[in-house]
């Protein structure tokens, strides 16, 4: 059926030609007759099945074609009078020119009422995608900058310490980018340069009794172990393992 159709039809609509099983009554005829499936006995009385026969080939040259569906005249107790039963909504008609004019334009709004449909829920749709990508968004931690005023340097520091978070989570919040003055970055490089090579196997060591940093690698690993003082005792458990399997990582390679 037509999506624009009703799922439930009335009997008298049919798929093609086809008429409901015709069956014997035994309770209310004596003989035994046929009922009209489509008249009440009261508009077709019970008779044999040849004039039977005769009677629907009569509801068959009053019916409407429309489409694969064949609507027969109604005779039953949906009204006191015979009728046509719409076939996509549930008015009833009595006359035909009625019903020819109706079932245009109650086709048309049966229509319409199917785009609309279709359309709130293609916009229903976007909103929850939009809702879904904008909730994807705010679970990316932001980050707030943080200047200090002894080092100079810059800290990215994630918005919430929640302390349940996993260890991998927190190795990577500690191993944040600092970013030094780009002036007194430059100057010590260039030193570095022409004094030795670019291997930090001489840092290995850190040490935080300097008053200033000699070059970039103590300036990092200064920065590097002010951030280690903050965390908890079992924060800087995590970072001493990681580091100490990343230092046993780099020997063998």
């Amino acid at each position: 059926m037509n999506s624009g159709l009703r799922r439930k039809v009335h009997l008298s609509i049919r798929k093609g030609v086809s008429i409901p099983p015709l069956k014997k009554c035994n309770t209310c005829c004596s003989p035994s007759k046929f009922h009209c499936p489509f008249c009440l006995p009261v508009f077709f009385k019970p008779t044999k099945r040849s004039r039977l026969r005769i009677h629907l080939d009569i509801h068959l040259r009053k019916a409407f074609h429309i489409g694969e569906y064949t609507v027969h005249r109604c005779g039953l107790d949906c009204n006191k009078r015979p009728h046509y039963h719409c076939l996509y909504c549930t008015e009833t008609l009595m006359r035909r020119r009625d019903f020819i004019s109706h079932i245009p334009k109650c086709n048309q709004a049966e229509q319409q009422r199917a785009q609309d449909a279709a359309m709130k829920q293609r916009a229903q749709t976007k909103r929850l995608s939009a809702a879904s990508l904008t909730c994807g968004e705010s679970d990316t931690p932001s980050y707030d900058i943080e200047r200090e005023n002894d080092s100079g340097d810059i800290t990215v520091i994630p918005d919430s310490d929640d302390d349940s978070s996993q260890g991998a989570s927190s190795s990577s919040q500690l191993v944040s980018p600092i970013i030094p003055k780009s002036n007194e970055c430059d100057t010590v490089v260039k030193k570095k340069r022409s004094v030795e090579p670019r291997s930090s196997k001489c840092h290995q060591t850190v040490q935080t009794d300097f008053d200033k940093p000699q070059d970039c690698d103590e300036y990092y690993f200064m920065n590097l172990v002010k951030m280690f003082k903050k965390l908890s005792p079992q924060k800087k458990v995590e970072v001493r393992m990681k580091m100490e399997r990343l230092l046993f990582e780099a020997e063998f390679e």
